[in-house]
């Protein structure tokens, strides 16, 4: 049986994603498995995030009325929702989790399918929700979920530009999607970062900014799942995506995308080098360690042999060799070439994974600092004790990730540094 997807989109911003998502592409992988939760006040109506959209497409509002009463999820019991601050969220979320639980059973997902939950990190309730949603569902027994694994997260991270809480609230959520309560959370977890997005789109402040990085990022969803739609030589299967990093303790990636290259012009060396360059976090390409490569093309040139899978597993190769820590092509290394139908130009998604967060912190770390150093235990609503285990499991991740990086880069050992020399 193939795996069927389910996206849950928490908050406002992601409320937006999964919503476009949904009327864009019409997945048969998806077909209406979306739902939308929100902590939105009684007095707002549910449909309130998604205005923008219907202003600039009046017939989203239609499909939005097609699934609303099925698909939309109002949680907790706080009237002015969570106020940006994520613990609020979070606790909404515990104290409503039978309300939750019942939308999500509604969605009908086996073990073997995913869910693929969606949060904007700087916000505060899809920030606090979603760690402990998917904790919840893969720990309670109670909930009948613990036999699925596949939890995969994404999350968006603020711009540079807003203000020290909104990437307090960043550092937390990521840390907490990672891992929670001293365990794995997120079988995979997909950093996008908003700054970076508008860099690489170079969209320069335009005011259709929102709306362009959404697009971005649903297409790169889409890709991430076209290898369960379209035929194709070698799936990258859902086990696949995290069954190796997770057994690794290291489970972020970030996308990198090339959409629309000509064939004809340009060869699979030059798409991947395209992509990669183009990477949705600020990160060093040099010190990831593991890449899934996604190719979309022509039907016809996988027909007539032009582009072919054995093609891309020897370019992939030789670019991994490239561009991976420790020169020797990464830890884990998969590759789809994808045939859709009536397509005439190749799109390329790298899911780079298990690089170094020290830039990504940087950006994060000063912001996340200033509003760190401005709590006192006085402050009842974020309570200290929770900070500091999350700051501590987030400097566990990281410290992992350095040294998997680390043993990348020793190069070539000595047989007898593994146990294989002379007895």
């Amino acid at each position: 049986m193939s795996t069927r997807w389910g996206i849950v989109a928490s908050g406002q911003g992601a409320n937006r994603i999964g919503f476009l998502y949904y009327a864009k592409y019409r997945n048969p992988a998806i077909d209406d498995r979306v739902l939308l939760l929100n902590t939105t006040p009684a007095d707002v109506k549910p449909e309130k995030p998604l205005e923008k959209l219907f202003e600039a497409d009046p017939e989203l509002r239609e499909v939005y009325e097609s699934i609303r009463k099925r698909r939309v999820c109002i949680f907790g019991r706080t009237p002015s929702g969570a106020g940006n601050n994520w613990t609020v969220g979070e606790r909404e979320a515990m104290d409503d989790f039978h309300t939750i639980r019942r939308y999500i059973a509604s969605l009908n997902l086996r073990p073997q399918d995913v869910l693929l939950g969606i949060a904007t990190l700087g916000g505060g309730t899809g920030n606090g929700s979603l760690p402990y949603i998917i904790h919840r569902m893969r720990t309670d027994p109670g909930v009948g979920m613990e036999k699925m694994n596949n939890f995969l997260a994404l999350g968006i991270l603020p711009y540079d530009f807003e203000a020290p809480q909104r990437h307090f609230n960043a550092v937390c959520g990521m840390s907490r999607l990672l891992r929670y309560a001293g365990r794995q959370n997120a079988a995979l977890l997909i950093l996008v970062d908003n700054s970076q997005v508008e860099r690489v789109l170079g969209l320069g402040g335009r005011e259709d900014r929102y709306m362009r990085i959404n697009s971005e990022i649903i297409r790169c969803i889409h890709m991430l799942i076209a290898p369960s739609i379209y035929t194709s030589s070698a799936t990258i299967d859902i086990a696949d995506y995290y069954q190796l990093p997770s057994s690794l303790g290291i489970t972020h990636f970030t996308p990198c995308m090339s959409w629309g290259n000509d064939p004809e012009v340009m060869g699979i060396e030059a798409m991947l080098e395209s992509a990669s360059a183009n990477p949705l976090v600020p990160l060093d390409r040099g010190k990831a360690t593991m890449a899934y490569v996604i190719l979309a093309v022509p039907e016809s040139a996988v027909l007539e042999g032009t582009l072919t899978q054995e093609m891309l597993e020897e370019e992939v190769r030789s670019w991994a060799e490239r561009h991976l820590a420790g020169g020797g092509g990464g830890l884990v290394r998969y590759a789809s070439l994808v045939a859709v139908p009536e397509k005439r130009d190749v799109d390329v998604l790298i899911l780079l994974g298990g690089f170094s967060l020290r830039k990504l912190m940087e950006k994060l770390g000063d912001r996340y600092h200033k509003f760190r150093e401005c709590l006192t235990p006085r402050d009842g609503a974020i309570e200290q004790g929770k900070v500091e285990e999350i700051e501590r499991e987030l400097r566990r991740y990281i410290a992992e990730t350095e040294r998997r990086i680390e043993a990348l880069e020793e190069g070539t050992a000595e047989l007898e540094r593994w146990g294989f020399g002379d007895v």
